[in-house]
């Protein structure tokens, strides 16, 4: 299964300057992207998107939308956030 990640808000400053509607996926164990990875995002989605990859529905979170945050401070340290929708794609 195909995992579509994308970038549905950033508030103040992403150091990984990702902006709304951004994608990438995730595709069985592999992370496919245009964009360079940043490892604060990979590492807020990678597990979710991982199970949802492999089979697991978003009503096993209890909900039936998902939606992750970015634990990256941004720059200088502080005030910047990346929210992320992740849904099965194919």
């Amino acid at each position: 299964m195909r995992v579509k990640i994308e970038v549905v808000k950033v508030e103040d400053e992403c150091a990984a300057s990702y902006q709304p509607r951004d994608v990438f996926y995730m595709n069985g164990f592999l992370i496919e992207s245009e964009k360079p990875l940043c490892i604060h995002a990979v590492f807020a989605i990678s597990h979710v998107a991982y199970a949802l990859s492999h089979g697991m529905d978003a009503s096993a979170f209890g909900t039936e939308e998902i939606f992750l945050s970015c634990p990256d401070p941004g720059k200088p340290y502080g005030d910047g956030k990346v929210i992320f929708r992740l849904e099965v794609v194919e």
